[in-house]
């Protein structure tokens, strides 16, 4: 059976709907309560609004014919409430305790009695009548629901309080369940948008649906982010292909010069076991050093084709040990060339940071071999190791000449040399995987000159690729 699709509702759409089933809702309830209402009245558990002024009006036509001396309060109502008053209140006027002759009244209705007030709930009328020896009778009531039952009225809270209390809260009660069910509808479709923005933030470029929204905005939304996400994955994928494509070219370009360097290196290497004259030699023996050199950086060159190609899979390594080795390499990088080596290793065991082993320490080790190349003999190398901002630092400082300009602007381009003052004919690949590494990891590489030259290689605890 094929799964109903539910049509998208507009924003306004679904907040008129919320206040038209709510309004209903509070209506029904109304409704329903009146009718409780009705039905306790007709069953004689509470009286009518107007029972307590239908009874003021009786008991108005019954005190005209007392007196003071002759006051019968059990003829009045049992609703009635009353207080006397001497002759010399004055009707519609307020009175003062002084002028009480007697009351049924509690200690506030009779305040209130005295002053002609009202509390804020339920409005108090009054009706004040002369007995026939000119004492003044004023009634108090009011139009609200009571008890039938005296005992009742006496003994329970006041049946209207609690009547309209009780709708209160069945109307708070339905306002917010109808609330929170927009309320979770909305959240569905945020918590969408949400997650489908984290996708994109975070690289994740599949392509499952990022669901669909009961909201026509959102649902628009979501569609744009869709549209976004495969475009930018055919624009990564066309940019991994043509990266691919260039670290074939390189692979092949490599391999290809590798046999007209070896015919040129052996025929050198004949030319140098001849008898030779000393101004003879030294071409020869420069023709071998280059050899040896060019070897050494196609060698390189595949090295780094081979790592864009088919990159290891990040590891959970210990960077506290990681520096310790490093620290040995940088040793005897710096032993031959004699410059001093310093480790600062401020790393605690373990610090675990997830990485490519390989890539990472050839990184590091190619800044610590420029380092080492270019301070002067009898100068200083170091490497410190440091954890900060939720990364982990390499910095490689020598006390050479430091970078030039041209380098600092562009240090992590590919085959960048700089001038002479800080290059020795090496093609600038040291740099250039170093600065690709940092990339692939998130990070970055830095190259400043402080009292020298500083490469600052920066590498998050967790990539993106872990």
């Amino acid at each position: 059976m094929e799964k109903r699709v539910t049509r998208p509702r507009t924003l306004g759409g679904l907040l008129f709907g919320y206040l038209v089933r709510t309004g209903l809702c509070c209506l029904a309830i109304c409704g329903l309560w009146f009718g409780v209402v009705l039905l306790l009245i007709h069953a004689g558990i509470v009286l009518p609004a107007n029972s307590a002024a239908t009874a003021a009006l009786q008991a108005e036509d019954l005190l005209a014919e007392m007196s003071a001396d002759h006051f019968d309060a059990d003829a009045l109502p049992e609703l009635c409430r009353w207080v006397l008053l001497d002759t010399d209140a004055a009707p519609g006027s307020t009175a003062v305790s002084g002028q009480v002759l007697d009351t049924n009244m509690t200690g506030s209705e009779l305040s209130m009695a005295l002053e002609l007030g009202s509390p804020p709930v339920n409005h108090l009328y009054y009706r004040d009548v002369r007995l026939i020896d000119g004492t003044l009778c004023r009634l108090q009531y009011s139009f609200s629901v009571p008890y039938a039952d005296p005992v009742l009225r006496r003994t329970l809270p006041d049946f209207q309080l609690c009547w309209l209390g009780g709708l209160f809260l069945l109307l708070a009660a339905a306002i917010f369940l109808m609330t929170r069910r927009t309320a979770r509808l909305l959240k569905r479709d945020t918590a969408l948008l949400t997650n489908a923005c984290r996708s994109l933030a975070g690289g994740d470029l599949s392509a499952q649906e990022l669901g669909h929204a009961r909201i026509r905005e959102f649902e628009q939304s979501l569609h744009t982010m869709e549209t976004l996400r495969d475009e930018l994955a055919a624009s990564l994928k066309a940019q991994w292909a043509m990266e691919q494509q260039r670290s074939e070219h390189i692979s092949a370009l490599a391999h290809d010069l590798k046999t007209p360097l070896t015919i040129i290196q052996g025929n050198a290497e004949l030319l140098a076991e001849e008898p030779l004259t000393d101004a003879q030699r030294r071409p020869v023996d420069a023709i071998l050093r280059g050899a040896d050199r060019a070897g050494q950086y196609l060698a390189a060159l595949r090295r780094t084709a081979q790592a864009v190609q088919s990159p290891a899979l990040p590891e959970a390594l210990d960077a506290a040990v990681l520096a310790e080795s490093l620290g040995e390499t940088g040793a005897a990088l710096c032993a031959p060339r004699g410059v001093a080596f310093r480790l600062e290793n401020r790393l605690t065991s373990p610090t675990v940071l997830h990485a490519r082993r390989e890539a990472l320490s050839r990184a590091v080790e190619n800044l610590l071999a420029n380092a080492a190349r270019f301070a002067p003999e009898g100068g200083h190398v170091t490497l410190c190791c440091r954890s900060e901002g939720g990364a982990v630092l390499f910095s490689v400082q020598d006390d050479g000449p430091g970078f030039p300009a041209d380098i600092l602007r562009g240090g992590g381009e590919w085959l960048r040399t700089g001038d002479a003052s800080r290059s020795d004919g090496h093609q600038g690949l040291g740099l250039s995987f170093a600065h690709t590494v940092a990339e692939s990891h998130g990070g970055s590489l830095l190259l400043s000159n402080e009292n020298g030259a500083l490469a600052l290689l920066r590498i998050p605890l967790q990539t993106d690729n872990s």
